[in-house]
């Protein structure tokens, strides 16, 4: 087992962060680093079942040889900024972000973790992650009140497993056998959300179409649910 408690802070993560907005105020973006997750933990583990009475005998065949393993893992979610996004005729911006930075942060105005608008009803595509009213557009050339990386992606907790059985030949002393292997990836098939769209790009006033917006909505996940079989003969 390991487990590791961090937080990493700083001003930019590396040379193609585009969360700034103001050239000339760096240190305005100090926050929690893209790349922190708080808290790691990896759980690995193996069982390997004793031979019950004589694995030569029918009932060893059957029972014995069994082992199980796994790898249990999990992660905090990596913080990401919520932030004006669309074009400059939409949303200009303050315009200081030196070509390669975000136009604005939002507006502050709620508690981004109340309940959120219900999914499944006309005009929300999916599960919404956070409160997307806890959130307003800037007025004026200014750089929003939100801030650099106060939300964070979903946590990962995932589960890998594998069972396997050997059949030995008999009369062999355990040197040459088959062994049947049953793996699973993500076992218990935990929708594992990978990040979240932070960029607001619909504006009512401008009259670009809000209903198919995914503001704070998870744009990818990792894998589904894998299972693989497999016979190998050592010898």
């Amino acid at each position: 087992m390991a487990y590791t408690y961090s937080h990493s802070i700083d001003d930019s993560s590396d040379h193609y962060d585009n969360n700034f907005v103001d050239s000339y105020n760096i240190g305005l973006t100090r926050a929690t680093s893209n790349f922190d997750e708080t808290q790691v933990l990896n759980v690995g583990y193996v069982l390997d079942l004793p031979y019950l009475t004589n694995h030569k005998n029918l009932v060893g065949k059957l029972l014995g040889g069994w082992e199980w393993s796994g790898l249990t893992g999990y992660h905090s979610g990596t913080p990401f900024s919520v932030t004006a996004g669309g074009t400059s005729t939409i949303f200009p911006g303050p315009g200081v972000g030196n070509g390669t930075g975000t136009n604005s942060y939002l507006n502050l105005v709620g508690n981004p973790f109340s309940a959120p608008p219900q999914s499944g009803v006309s005009g929300i595509l999916g599960p919404v992650l956070f409160n997307p009213e806890a959130f307003a557009v800037p007025t004026g050339l200014a750089f929003g009140t939100a801030g650099r990386n106060i939300l964070r992606n979903p946590d990962y907790l995932n589960f890998n497993m594998g069972l396997f059985k050997k059949f030995y030949l008999s009369g062999e002393n355990e040197k040459r056998y088959f062994e049947f292997r049953a793996e699973g990836f993500n076992v218990f098939n935990h929708t594992e959300f990978q990040s979240v769209d932070g960029s607001l790009g619909c504006y009512q006033a401008s009259g670009v179409g809000c209903a198919n917006t995914q503001f704070l909505m998870p744009t990818s996940a990792h894998e589904p649910r894998l299972l693989q079989f497999g016979l190998k003969f050592i010898f």
